[in-house]
């Protein structure tokens, strides 16, 4: 047998993990076909098949299974020699990942980031917009901002804060349809909702069973869209308060009532916690949610609606 390319497991792992060479070969940012050669040739070489296509996409067989086994730890050990090296560089320079919710990465972060390349201009923040728990321990991202307690035994987390989301309407919107006073008034409106993988949510469920279902009339899977879709004045729609308050053609509604608070985790992996350049992000994210607290809590709308 010739001696094994090692690279390739690495794309044997993302082929298994996704069951499709196509988005494998976009997560991997080579083209279908190469890919296509890459497991072929992997095959070849074991002289086995791994992979069986079906309607649902590639499934492994039972080789590709016991191949996968020690393919991940191949992938283990090499990304703890990844984490060590990168832990001990001390310099102030490269990237960072970091991984955000819509709302924090396109809206909020850019905005102190200003002040930390002034501190730290040999740094590059990478921000990764992505509403799904990325892998800290693969190296999706350096850093996550999650909106949840982390449970992973191998991960660090510090609790930095909290978001809170209200109900608000479009200016127009509440001039031709009034403005709602109690939760049972609601039945009467039109909302912008989330899209239905989002609607699972049992704190959506219980949003949207306030409105007749006949009144969702838009949904989306973007945090930014449905608060344009409100804006227009489609529909009340539940958002971000630094968000919303942020739009003077916005108004809160029953604050007292729709005080959704979301905890803000800020995480990642202890190895790379002692890299330089990953904890001074990591700090200054940490001390930009304690200066902008009071934001974030929609404390403001709520004294306005009082």
């Amino acid at each position: 047998m010739t001696e094994m390319d090692w690279s390739v497991l690495r794309d044997f792992l993302i082929v298994a993990k996704t069951g499709s060479l196509s988005r494998a070969a976009k997560t991997l940012k080579i083209s279908q076909p190469t890919l296509s050669r890459r497991i072929v040739a992997l095959e070849e070489q074991l002289n086995a098949r791994l992979f069986v296509r079906t309607p649902r996409g590639l499934l492994l067989t039972d080789d590709g299974e016991g191949v996968l086994e020690g393919a991940r730890r191949v992938e283990q050990e090499a990304l703890a020699i990844e984490r060590k090296a990168d832990a001990s560089q001390q310099a102030l320079t490269g990237t960072v990942r970091i991984s955000l919710t819509e709302g924090l990465g396109t809206s909020w972060l850019p905005k102190k980031l200003a002040a930390f390349h002034t501190r730290q201009p040999g740094l590059c923040v990478e921000i990764m917009v992505d509403n799904r728990a990325v892998d800290l321990v693969r190296r999706e991202a350096d850093i996550a901002v999650r909106m949840f307690r982390p449970n992973q035994p191998d991960l660090i987390a510090k609790h930095v804060g909290d978001v809170v989301m209200g109900l608000y309407g479009a200016k127009s919107y509440l001039k031709k349809n009034g403005r709602p006073e109690r939760t049972e008034e609601l039945k009467q409106h039109k909302l912008v909702g989330f899209e239905d993988n989002m609607a699972k949510n049992p704190a959506v469920q219980k949003l949207e069973s306030l409105f007749l279902r006949e009144n969702i009339v838009h949904r989306s899977n973007s945090f930014i869209g449905q608060l344009t879709a409100t804006r227009a004045g489609i529909g009340l729609g539940v958002h971000d308060c630094f968000l919303a308050d942020a739009c003077p053609d916005l108004e809160r509604l029953m604050p007292r009532y729709f005080q959704h608070k979301l905890e803000v985790w800020l995480v990642t992996h202890p190895d790379v916690r002692r890299s330089a350049r990953i904890r001074a992000v990591y700090d200054f994210i940490s001390e930009a949610f304690a200066a902008d607290k009071a934001m974030l809590l929609g404390e403001e709308s709520v004294k306005k609606a009082a």
